[in-house]
């Protein structure tokens, strides 16, 4: 079993769309949410935007990292979200970001884990650390 944080964010009728997210996972038969955050108002990074609702969940699966990666970039699409590959700085529906996997330190596919921007940007690392807990 694999626990990892995910970071949820919207700014496309966010408050639909993070229900909308949540139900998606709550559907999954491989992941299950273990712990959720409060819910945050956050101003876009990065693009002028409209607010973003951010929310951190701790969760479990017993996929490996790609597969649970590919299966919340298939929840996203089913949440209506449309990537710009030349432009990571959009408005979006849902956003689903492992930004800790598995207490890994280092890089996984690519990835660095945990995540520097649970450092960079106070809303992710207050939102963190409200569900984080010694697992």
């Amino acid at each position: 079993m694999n626990n990892f944080f995910m970071l949820l964010g919207s700014n496309i009728e966010p408050s639909i769309n993070l229900a909308k997210g949540k139900k998606e996972l709550n559907n999954s038969s491989n992941i299950t949410i273990i712990k959720e955050s409060s819910i945050k108002k956050t101003i876009a990074h990065g693009f002028d935007g409209d607010d973003f609702l951010n929310q951190v969940m701790l969760c479990s699966t017993n996929m490996n990292f790609s597969n649970t990666l590919k299966e919340l970039k298939e929840i996203e699409i089913r949440c209506g979200r449309i990537r710009d590959p030349n432009n990571k700085f959009t408005s979006r529906t849902l956003d689903l970001d492992i930004i800790d996997w598995a207490n890994v330190r280092g890089e996984i596919d690519g990835y660095l884990m945990p995540d520097p921007d649970i450092n960079k940007h106070d809303f992710i690392k207050e939102l963190y650390l409200e569900v984080k807990t010694d697992i």
